[in-house]
């Protein structure tokens, strides 16, 4: 064998085939450092994509917690809703047979006033227990049963 000295691969360095095989030597080095920078550069994606999901795992939890404590709120409000508007109907109905009661009273104060002195109605006028009804009207007509506490509570 010659003094020509033989490089890793056991190639002639000083030859051109030696050369090129440096070369590739070299390529194939720098493919290996670039696939691995690039495995790297997956897994951290995929690392990051991994936090991102659970991120927004937690954000979804959360929303539908919050959604679900929206719509209880919104079932109580319309339940005390509900009662409310039913308590209006029924304070609305004896208004009106309030109003009555007075447009009533006032009408009997107006015909004792103007007839009292004529003897032939004074007995139509003389009704036991008139002026009562007419003065505590909000007796007539309400319902016995109370308005469950419980449609208020949240």
């Amino acid at each position: 064998m010659s003094s020509a000295q033989y490089g890793s691969a056991g190639l002639k360095e000083n030859s051109p085939c030696g050369a090129v095989d440096e070369k590739k030597r070299k390529r194939m080095i720098s493919n290996r450092e670039s696939a691995r920078r690039s495995r790297m550069r997956k897994q951290q994606h995929l690392d990051d994509l991994i936090k991102r999901k659970s991120e927004l795992e937690n954000q979804r939890l959360e929303i539908k917690r919050r959604i679900d404590m929206f719509q209880k709120l919104w079932e109580a409000t319309v339940g005390e809703n509900n009662a409310l508007e039913a308590l209006k109907a029924e304070l609305t109905k004896e208004l009106e047979s309030a109003k009555s009661c007075v447009s009533d009273f006032k009408a009997i104060d107006r015909l004792e006033t103007n007839f009292a002195g004529n003897r032939m109605l004074k007995p139509l006028m003389d009704v036991s227990g008139a002026r009562e009804i007419v003065l505590q009207p909000w007796q007539l007509g309400r319902s016995s049963q109370p308005i469950a506490a419980t449609m208020f509570q949240f």
